[in-house]
């Protein structure tokens, strides 16, 4: 009976004790400081606000981007500025440069011809030109542009009927040939000394690169025109179409296109042209080693 009623009390006796220690547990103060869960920030420490953070950041991302659009802005027209006064600095060397080129080039002749050669703004610039289409064998028509003939070549059956070139069409170059002969070559050869780091310039401006000199490439040009053959009279022609010439000579045929022309112009201009190449060649030097 005892432990029955035991077994039965026991449960309410323990709900009873459970109840006791609860009522007595100590129990929070109002306004006390909750306690402190792992994880979350101390209680003491304010709350941090993300919109003033990312408005301070957003602030300094504004100011650094300002900073960024601004520099480049001052560093392009200091730039600007930079490369006006370096191409205005250019314009002025490459003028006074003309101007002196002009002055010694007037002490090589006074022919009317050559004086309105060396006047053109860009007369170097032709000149190197003018060399290098030559070194390469062909026909030097854009950068001596102003020797074009007005007329066309013509050609004509000779005493023994060979077709050849005709007197009329040899004299379309006289102007040419007289501006030759009345150049002093030892003057030309001191002028060429004087400005020939220019001639550099110019010639590397082309695309040559810097182990490249000018003189080499005239060295070529002369040795182009002294290579063409020497020959008694002109040549024989076969006329192919309108103003189209071919030689009768297959080895004359395949000569190089200025080779070519020097023979059309005749054997006394041919012989004077070399005659003079000779000359200047030897003044510089260009055969020596």
């Amino acid at each position: 009976m005892k432990s029955k009623f035991f077994i039965y009390i026991l449960p309410l006796i323990l709900g009873i004790v459970a109840t006791i220690l609860m009522l007595n547990a100590p129990q929070p103060q109002k306004g006390a400081a909750k306690k402190t869960v792992a994880g979350a920030p101390p209680a003491s420490v304010p709350p941090v606000i993300p919109e003033v953070t990312e408005n301070k950041q957003e602030t300094k991302e504004e100011e650094t981007k300002e900073d960024t659009e601004t520099k480049p802005e001052e560093e392009q027209e200091e730039t600007e500025d930079d490369e006006t006064e370096k191409e205005t600095d250019e314009a002025v060397a490459t003028s006074k440069l003309h101007e002196a080129f002009v002055t010694h080039a007037k002490n090589i002749s006074q022919n009317d011809l050559w004086l309105e050669f060396i006047a053109m703004d860009d007369v170097l610039l032709r000149c190197v030109k003018a060399v290098d289409t030559i070194a390469a064998g062909d026909i030097p028509v854009e950068p001596l542009d102003f020797l074009k003939p007005k007329t066309p070549f013509s050609a004509s059956l000779n005493a023994v009927g060979l077709l050849v070139v005709t007197v009329e069409a040899i004299a379309r170059y006289q102007k040419a040939f007289d501006a030759l002969r009345s150049i002093d070559m030892q003057a030309a050869v001191d002028l060429f000394n004087e400005i020939e780091p220019v001639l550099d310039e110019i010639f590397h401006g082309l695309g040559y690169p810097e182990t490249k000199t000018f003189r080499g490439r005239l060295t070529e040009a002369c040795t182009v025109i002294l290579e063409t053959p020497v020959m008694k009279g002109e040549g024989g022609l076969v006329h192919v179409a309108a103003n189209l010439y071919k030689y009768s000579n297959p080895q004359l045929e395949e000569l190089l296109p200025v080779q070519k022309l020097l023979i059309r112009l005749g054997e006394t201009n041919r012989e004077e042209i070399r005659r003079r190449v000779t000359e200047f060649a030897k003044l510089m030097k260009l055969y020596a080693e």
